[in-house]
């Protein structure tokens, strides 16, 4: 599977682009030739200097370029010019990770006179020796031109992820050595832009305006070498440690003109055409002549290919976007999740209404056939109490009549009456201990309390008594835990 990406360098003639595919799984993946270099003219006077003076015309030029330049699954990259950006390479005490954000953050307050509000930078370690020192690349640019470049694109469908300083592109694609100054020199539509180097980074850059034709040009050649020694007199000035020897120029036949003359008066000691570094011959092929024009858009996809690091002056922007649209995302994830669970809630609530109902209704009659149950089987147990007290009374007071039937008992039972656990004996006896013997026979039998209620003696050998006396209530007891533990066990 590739990723599909495209290298655009913004100039104030033409905007220059160049289209590359990387394999998304593979490091070293920049072989395909699956590659395009257009450049897109745009009217004079739209982008001066870099700055945009006329934003409509710049969008329509890009929608104007054709269809293929709207596909949004692009990765786009942007090569910016340098007017108004910044860019140095500093020396610092080695700093660790963790305290270097910081510290670059107060380098930034103390070198660069961009207001805060208005400022988008970032830096490279160019070289770190733990413990001892460290070198950076620092490049800051202002906020508001930088949202102009990105809108402008996004505008005309184009979705910016990274950005750079086309001079800091072309310090690593040309291959400029750490500790060697070198001076580019590159035509321009009207223009020549002189650069020096030191290293990879471009400490200082001039714009030099030049109307040369056939019959001007060695006056042209004259007036912009002047131009130069001043501009490199005034720079060795400041700094005394500056060793130049090597001039890179691309562009016509003037610029190879002015770059021999430089030559000749040893400002220099050697002259050559700039070449772009770790181009793969795949790519070459299929570019051409193209690529002369393409130093900084190539170079660009070169370094994005080979993972190689860089800075991103929209790096902070993006990420914030990035992060923005992931909260943004989570957010809407989150209320369709709660959306569907309200919705089902209220769904099952009112599936779930009948049944809560029919469950109350279910319940409250169990709880009616509970009661019930228990009251049948309270009133069975009570029965059964009854019924065997019942039977148990009944026998004594059988017991009771058959007593005057027993041998020498002078005793006869006239009436026996039961009620509520009391009984009332009337009868008649020939002796006194003939009562008193009934009395202590209902003792043994289990009633309680036999007194006498009345007692007249009616003759010398016949009294009548009443006696009363209660139902055995220990007896009783022990009888109901009898019935119980039977119950039980049935």
């Amino acid at each position: 599977m590739r990723k599909r990406l495209v290298a655009f360098e913004l100039t104030d003639r033409e905007i220059r682009a160049f289209w590359f595919s990387l394999h998304s799984f593979r490091k070293q993946s920049h072989i395909s030739n699956a590659v395009k270099f257009d450049r897109i003219p745009i009217p004079v006077g739209a982008i001066e200097q870099g700055n945009v003076r006329n934003e409509k015309v710049v969008i329509d030029s890009l929608m104007t370029y054709g269809a293929e330049c709207l596909d949004k699954s692009r990765k786009v990259y942007l090569a910016i010019p340098l007017y108004q950006g910044f860019i140095r390479s500093y020396r610092l005490p080695w700093i660790s990770q963790w305290d270097r954000k910081s510290a670059i953050s107060l380098l930034v307050d103390e070198e660069i006179s961009i207001a805060r509000s208005d400022l988008l930078y970032d830096y490279l370690v160019l070289s770190e020796e733990k413990h001892k020192g460290l070198q950076i690349l620092l490049g800051a640019t202002r906020h508001s031109l930088m949202e102009q470049y990105v809108s402008i694109f996004e505008r005309a469908g184009l979705k910016v992820n990274g950005a750079d300083f086309s001079f800091s592109i072309l310090g690593q694609s040309l291959g400029f050595e750490q500790n060697e100054d070198v001076l580019y020199l590159q035509e321009e539509s009207g223009s020549f832009q002189v650069a020096l180097f030191r290293g990879a980074v471009p400490e200082s850059v001039r714009s030099l305006r030049t109307q040369a034709n056939e019959e001007n040009i060695s006056e042209w050649t004259e007036e912009s070498e002047n131009e130069i020694r001043h501009f490199l007199l005034y720079y060795k000035a400041q700094h005394p440690d500056l060793n130049l020897k090597r001039l890179v120029w691309n562009g016509n036949s003037a610029a190879e003109l002015l770059a021999q003359s430089l030559l000749a008066s040893n400002y220099v000691s050697i002259v050559e055409r700039a070449k772009l570094r770790n181009v793969p011959d795949s790519w070459c092929k299929v570019l051409e002549g193209d690529i002369a024009w393409g130093e900084v858009a190539v170079g660009y996809g070169v370094r994005i290919s080979a993972h190689c690091s860089g800075l991103n002056l929209w790096h902070q922007p993006y990420l914030s976007q990035t992060i923005q649209r992931r909260y943004r995302g989570l957010a809407f994830f989150l209320g369709i999740l709660f959306m569907i669970g309200t919705m089902s809630g209220i769904l099952f609530s009112q599936m779930a209404l009948p049944l809560e109902k029919e469950v109350q209704q279910i319940a409250h009659q169990g709880v009616k056939i509970e009661a019930q149950a228990k009251q049948a089987k309270d009133l069975e147990i009570a029965w059964n109490k009854e019924k065997i007290h019942a039977v148990k009374i009944g026998e004594g007071l059988t017991e009771i009549q058959l007593m005057q039937a027993l041998p020498g008992a002078d005793l006869t039972i006239k009436q026996v009456i039961y009620k509520q656990g009391s009984m009332s004996l009337r009868g008649s006896a020939n002796e006194a201990r003939d009562v008193e013997g009934l009395i202590h026979r209902l003792q043994a039998m289990g009633w309680e309390q036999p007194a006498l209620s009345s007692y007249k003696m009616t003759s010398l050998h016949n009294i009548e008594f009443v006696l009363s006396a209660k139902h055995g209530r220990v007896g009783m007891e022990q009888e109901d835990k009898m019935i119980d533990s039977s119950v039980v066990g049935e």
